[in-house]
């Protein structure tokens, strides 16, 4: 059976993140998060309930009650907090949205169409329909 500070850093790497991304997000110290994850220390109930949201995890899971991983339950209808971009992006995705705001508006629509001509050209490789796709970077 997993221990919680395994089901801890499952949840956490299904979800892509660093430890650094989750201290940022929901402002643990830089050591915490590593000391929940190793079974060192237990975190408190909100922070439970941070992580458990941040992961997108069920609070079964995270407790050991269930196996599935499942999702969080959603927020409560009054609530008036909607969960924050930031929170679950990488520190490369901010980092990348960083740059991407400090260019100009013209900069921005060529970075906005080399995006999708990548995503295009993913697509057409990840296709097994062409096996006649060249391989730009095996040519070079």
């Amino acid at each position: 059976m997993l221990t919680f500070g395994e089901r801890l850093r499952m949840a956490r790497e299904r979800k892509g993140l660093s430890q650094l991304d989750v201290y940022r997000a929901i402002k643990l110290s830089n050591k915490s998060l590593s000391r929940y994850e190793n079974n060192a220390t237990t975190p408190d109930p909100e922070t439970v309930k941070s992580l458990i949201q941040l992961y997108d995890v069920s609070a079964d899971f995270i407790l050991g009650l269930s196996d599935e991983m499942g999702h969080a339950s959603p927020p409560s209808c009054t609530s008036k907090s909607k969960p924050k971009i930031a929170d679950v992006l990488s520190s490369r995705d901010t980092e990348l949205l960083e740059k991407l705001d400090s260019l100009s508006p013209e900069a921005k629509e060529k970075a906005a169409e080399y995006i999708e001509m990548l995503k295009t050209l993913q697509e057409v490789k990840e296709s097994k329909s062409n096996e006649n796709i060249i391989d730009f970077k095996e040519k070079a």
